[in-house]
């Protein structure tokens, strides 16, 4: 675990600081790479984080969160608007607050025209993660490797190394779900990237049980997304003797928010407008980072706090609530 007092850790961190993986031997390979590259577009050069993925197994100790990083989306009022705007309002949100990276969800660049990656490109800030892959879960087929394959190109163009995936199907056929997140975690590990799987308490794919299932054949870039939240609510709860089970690389990616001890709300809207603060529920993160740690995993952290109320406050406000909560939960 980090040891550095919480002052130390709150103190912002050089963007070019690389943090590397540690292997046992010289004999064993690399799992992951956090790393700084350089990313010419027409916003000029700048200097992203990225994740080269290389190869898999060695293990990573300690845990140690580098970059914090923040889903920028959420702070919105409506996230599904193709707005510019509060693109960039989002972003100068997450980064005033001091996180020190974000994640975008893919469709507001690809479909926001020139102007959107120009704001991203505009803002300075690295960018970690790009949400999300979809079609995959119904087997593997040419629309699931263009979807991903244009993911790709767009994680390239904004210097992130990790896509999520997931589904909002209620019901998924696992084996066609397995043969797709297979297919397209070939394509991610061709270009350099993994995949982080996130299962949602509410469809085809509720537990991080399934979600490895689904992961276990599908070659060395299929990850999983932990978001703290569908941890403590998918169906049986935490399941932490299977968590401590896992390789390294399986968890790619976590998301940090937390969890009333009981509500009357049903858990799709739930989880989309009453998430907690972190340290303000009862997800347990100092058993979560003991696990991560027992397996050597090195994921991605950002925050994810998807709260109507904080929403209402305006970005800014809302940026540096989560940024602050999520400080004192780190490790």
């Amino acid at each position: 675990m980090d040891h550095r007092s919480r002052a130390q850790r709150s103190r912002p961190q050089p963007r070019h600081r690389v943090r590397t993986a540690a292997v046992a031997s010289p004999a064993d390979p690399v799992v992951a790479a956090e790393a700084v590259a350089e990313v010419r577009g027409n916003g000029g050069t700048r200097r992203v984080a990225t994740i080269a993925h290389v190869a898999l197994y060695a293990r990573i100790t300690p845990v140690n969160i580098n970059v914090l990083s923040n889903c920028a989306p959420v702070l919105r009022a409506d996230p599904y608007s193709l707005d510019n705007d509060a693109l960039a309002e989002s972003i100068e949100a997450s980064q005033a607050a001091g996180f020190d990276a974000v994640g975008l969800w893919g469709f507001h660049v690809m479909f926001g025209g020139d102007d959107a990656a120009q704001v991203v490109a505009d803002s300075g800030m690295p960018v970690q993660t790009i949400d999300a892959a979809l079609g995959w879960v119904a087997g593997a087929s040419d629309e699931a490797a263009a979807e991903i394959d244009g993911l790709i190109a767009l994680a390239d163009q904004l210097g992130a190394g990790v896509i999520h995936a997931t589904t909002l199907a209620p019901e998924v056929d696992l084996t066609a779900a397995a043969e797709g997140y297979a297919q397209i975690a070939a394509r991610a590990e061709a270009a350099g990237k993994v995949l982080g799987l996130e299962f949602l308490p509410w469809t085809g794919i509720p537990t991080l049980a399934v979600a490895n299932q689904l992961c276990e054949d599908a070659g060395p870039a299929a990850g999983i997304l932990l978001d703290t939240w569908h941890w403590v609510r998918q169906p049986g709860g935490p399941d932490l003797d299977l968590l401590r089970s896992l390789p390294a690389h399986r968890i790619t990616s976590v998301q940090l928010s937390d969890v009333a001890a009981s509500t009357e709300l049903e858990p799709e809207p739930e989880a989309m407008t009453a998430r907690l603060l972190p340290g303000d529920g009862v997800v347990n993160y100092a058993e979560l980072w003991e696990a991560l740690d027992h397996i050597g995993a090195t994921p991605v952290v950002a925050a994810e706090v998807m709260a109507s109320a904080l929403v209402a406050e305006g970005a800014s406000s809302m940026a540096s609530k989560v940024h602050d909560a999520c400080r004192t939960v780190l490790p």
